[in-house]
């Protein structure tokens, strides 16, 4: 497969290159930098199923940096990391009053089955994330981790190396996952900004 950073220099305003194997040619989308930026998700498994996530954002903390206008943005699940065996694709339209964030339901899916995916938008291709369905009902037990509240400005958050490292079905996030104002002492990062009150701060804020 091409590195996504090579497939995407020098080639971004143009839709004339050929597709990775499994997409077809889309509409031509103009894109001033990588739109990947904030990376892919995957989220609430089921037997047969998960929902991926990405977000269009060449400029994440600047409100994310896309024109106004819709992007139809491919995807793909495939039964490896080649993506040999597409196992489920569809398009989705995102647009700006989603802050171009995509939700896609792929379907048709085996239980208890490692997945990878990933995401096109013109000529743009997204880093390749690693899912897993959930198991059967009672067909073995079913291991999972939760994270709770987390603060920018004061974790190292080496618990999610520890998580990463693990066999997990599930990771179940509880509590805040940004937190407004700044507060507490002895920072190793700083938010940079002031509190958010709109929802284009607070989208800048998640993106960061």
């Amino acid at each position: 497969m091409i590195p996504r950073r090579r497939f995407l220099v020098g080639s971004l305003a143009s839709a004339a290159l050929a597709a990775p194997a499994g997409f077809v040619r889309g509409a031509p989308v103009s894109l001033s930098a990588d739109p990947f930026t904030l990376g892919v998700a995957s989220g609430c498994p089921r037997e047969d199923r998960v929902i991926l996530w990405t977000r269009l954002a060449p400029q994440p903390l600047e409100g994310g940096g896309m024109r106004d206008a819709a992007v139809d943005v491919e995807w793909q699940v495939a039964g490896d990391e080649a993506f040999a065996r597409i196992a489920s694709h569809g398009v989705v339209r995102t647009t700006a009053e989603l802050a171009h964030s995509v939700h896609a339901e792929a379907t048709g899916l085996r239980p208890d089955r490692v997945y990878w995916y990933r995401f096109r938008a013109g000529p743009a291709l997204s880093p390749v994330g690693r899912t897993r369905t959930a198991p059967a009902r009672a067909a073995r037990p079913f291991r999972f981790a939760f994270a709770s509240c987390q603060q920018y400005e004061q974790g190292y958050f080496t618990a999610y190396r520890d998580m990463a490292a693990r066999d997990l079905d599930l990771v179940v996030h509880l509590g805040d996952y940004i937190y407004e104002k700044s507060w507490g002492s002895r920072h190793v990062r700083q938010h940079g900004v002031g509190i958010p009150t709109t929802l284009e701060e607070f989208r800048n804020r998640y993106a960061l």
